[in-house]
């Protein structure tokens, strides 16, 4: 074989060399920059890019779906935003996507109409969950309510303000409790600075249920007795005039009287509790829930139950009492400054609640469980004491 052979097939070896190191480098080029594997094909959503050297790319995770069959009461201003985000979850009231939901919340008002879910869908792995914030004597009362149509198996967890529910909804919202108990010393002597007038109620609810009109007989009793009370709201005629209090005034007043509307409903303490009283840095005094649902769900120490006194008088005169005495009144804040541990157990009960904790329940795989009887559930345990038969 002459030189000129040699050189021929040098030449060509030394372009095979170069086309297959060119090759090889825009296939690692396009494996890198491509979000899909080219030995595998399409990456999903939810499922990172990956290299034939095993290095991940960054992806978007696909948030898990909750489905609301209906905003409460059908209105259109009722519920969540279309599109809100909860933690690794998303909310939507758009019904076309049942098939990708991984949960359907159903208010209690949510089958009122007769366009139901199981005829459209339902998938095996989905939960319903029953949803309802109103107290019993409300829903079966003034709603005339009945869960009949939630029962047979229909729904699997419940989401209510009970402490027995699947998901713990109470009225003491996440970003609320985070408020309240990051609290300490400063703010507890900020606020007594601010102190100047005794006692505030406001209510729009005068007679609609029974105890509507049992927390007036007590609030009259009181105002006989010679409380100084500042009442606004519907039932007083002055409901624009409270909305017009600056902050410094509603700020001022060391008592808030949180009366609910019922009685003795099991776990029912409302905003009247959390809102109005303890967020404003007002020591609520309770009337309708019992001692013990109270001290379930409020720290030990942060509040005056109506039940302790023998009469709206007693009552009275202990207010009066603390109202000339901030040693005393401040011991209803030492909750801020040296937290006990029941004080840190009640914390924890609101750490995660509603639909975050619903996401993150729905996250972790939970066991299957089927919530057969929703009106036992709803009115059983309450049926004689907060719901009158």
């Amino acid at each position: 074989m002459g030189p000129y052979s040699l050189s021929r097939i040098r030449c060509r070896n030394c372009m095979f060399v170069w086309i297959t190191l060119s090759v090889f480098c825009c296939t690692f080029i396009l494996m890198i920059t491509s979000q899909t594997d080219p030995f595998v094909g399409h990456v999903s959503e939810n499922q990172p890019s990956r290299t034939t050297f095993g290095s991940f790319l960054p992806f978007k995770k696909k948030k898990t779906v909750i489905l609301s069959w209906r905003r409460p009461w059908g209105y259109a201003w009722k519920g969540h935003a279309e599109g809100h985000t909860v933690g690794e979850c998303v909310l939507t009231y758009d019904r076309s996507r049942i098939q990708e939901a991984a949960a359907v919340i159903f208010h209690y008002t949510a089958l009122d109409e007769e366009i139901l879910p199981w005829k459209h869908f339902r998938k095996p792995s989905q939960y319903y969950v029953f949803w309802a914030m109103d107290n019993p004597a409300y829903m079966r009362n003034n709603e005339n309510f009945h869960p009949n149509h939630f029962d047979r198996a229909f729904i699997n967890w419940t989401m209510t303000y009970r402490l027995m529910s699947d998901v713990f909804y109470p009225y003491l919202g996440m970003e609320m409790a985070k408020n309240i108990f990051s609290r300490g010393r400063d703010f507890v002597e900020k606020n007594l600075k601010r102190k100047e007038k005794l006692a505030l109620w406001v209510v729009n609810d005068c007679e609609l249920l029974r105890g509507s009109k049992l927390r007036m007989k007590y609030a009259n009793a009181l105002v006989e007795a010679g409380l100084p009370l500042d009442r606004y709201g519907w039932c007083f005629s002055n409901k624009q005039a409270y909305k017009k209090l600056s902050d410094e005034v509603l700020l001022s007043y060391k008592f808030y009287l949180a009366f609910e509307e019922t009685q003795n409903c099991n776990d029912y303490l409302t905003d009247e509790f959390w809102e109005k009283g303890i967020l404003m840095g007002r020591v609520p005094v309770v009337w309708g829930p019992t001692k013990m649902t109270v001290a379930r769900l409020a720290p030990p120490g942060s509040y005056i139950h109506t039940e302790n006194f023998e009469s709206p008088a007693k009552l009275v005169e202990y207010l009066l009492y603390l109202d000339q005495n901030d040693e005393a009144y401040l011991k209803y804040f030492d909750w801020y400054i040296n937290p006990n541990s029941e004080t840190k157990r009640i914390q924890e009960l609101y750490k995660i609640t509603g639909e975050e904790l619903l996401c993150r329940k729905l996250i972790d795989n939970p066991r299957r469980k089927v919530t057969g009887d929703i009106s036992y559930f709803q009115y059983g345990q309450d049926w004689g004491k907060c719901i009158e038969p």
